[in-house]
């Protein structure tokens, strides 16, 4: 008889703890649930609220533009403040994608990730390359950039520019190689063309057509005006 009773209450004990195991497991298994719904209403909620403040950093950094091509048309490029997005020793704060913005349409689109490379890797403002590279190669239509990816007329002596014109391997590598060079010798004070921060300080070393500033100047609010204007589409 204690057999039978002692055998009952291991039955007994058992299925308890089975109960026990199986409301534990249901339990944990709810709470796993909740806590995976609030980790993923967390994460939307984190990705959103990082949306939108890349919005509004992209706002910002727009407005900004504006703001600093307006004073720029008003005075001129060779006289912006050091904190505009022109200042050729200030790198700018756009993005690749919005850098190519400024090229689409032309010969020189898709570029944009070289001028960025080159601007963080030496200090020189996108914005200015960009004009340059296009003013030099007619926005990609010139025999230089087709023929030796020469983007700026580097080494383009006057009395035989094509062929003593350098050839690179691809456009960043020209791109990379000018950056470097203005860095260097036009926006380093103690370059050998150092004669100050600006368009026409570069121009008076770099080429012989006079005007080379003035329309190095257009080009840069040229990009500046399309990146605006492609911004302002997809917003």
């Amino acid at each position: 008889m204690k057999k039978k009773k002692s055998l009952f209450k291991n039955i007994l004990i058992n299925f308890t703890l089975l109960l026990c195991l199986f409301a534990f497991l249901t339990i944990n298994r709810a709470l796993g649930s909740a806590n995976k719904r609030d980790l993923m209403y967390y994460g939307l909620e984190k990705i959103n609220r990082k949306t939108f403040e890349l919005y509004d950093m992209k706002k910002l950094r727009f407005e900004k533009l504006k703001e600093d091509l307006n004073i720029a048309r008003q005075s001129s490029m060779n006289q912006v403040p050091k904190d505009s997005d022109f200042y050729l020793l200030k790198p700018t704060p756009f993005t690749v994608e919005e850098l190519n913005s400024a090229l689409i349409g032309t010969g020189l689109e898709g570029l944009g990730e070289d001028f960025k490379e080159a601007e963080e890797k030496y200090g020189v403002n996108a914005i200015l390359l960009m004009a340059m590279a296009k003013h030099e190669t007619g926005n990609g239509t010139s025999e230089l950039f087709r023929d030796k990816n020469n983007l700026f007329g580097f080494n383009a002596y006057d009395d035989d520019p094509y062929n003593k014109a350098t050839h690179f391997d691809s456009p960043g590598e020209s791109i990379n190689t000018v950056a470097e060079y203005l860095k260097k010798e036009y926006l380093a004070k103690d370059g050998n063309y150092y004669k100050g921060v600006s368009p026409e300080a570069i121009g008076k070393s770099y080429a012989t057509d006079p005007d080379w500033a003035s329309k190095v100047s257009y080009m840069m609010e040229e990009v500046a005006s399309n990146m605006i204007s492609e911004y302002e589409r997809l917003k």
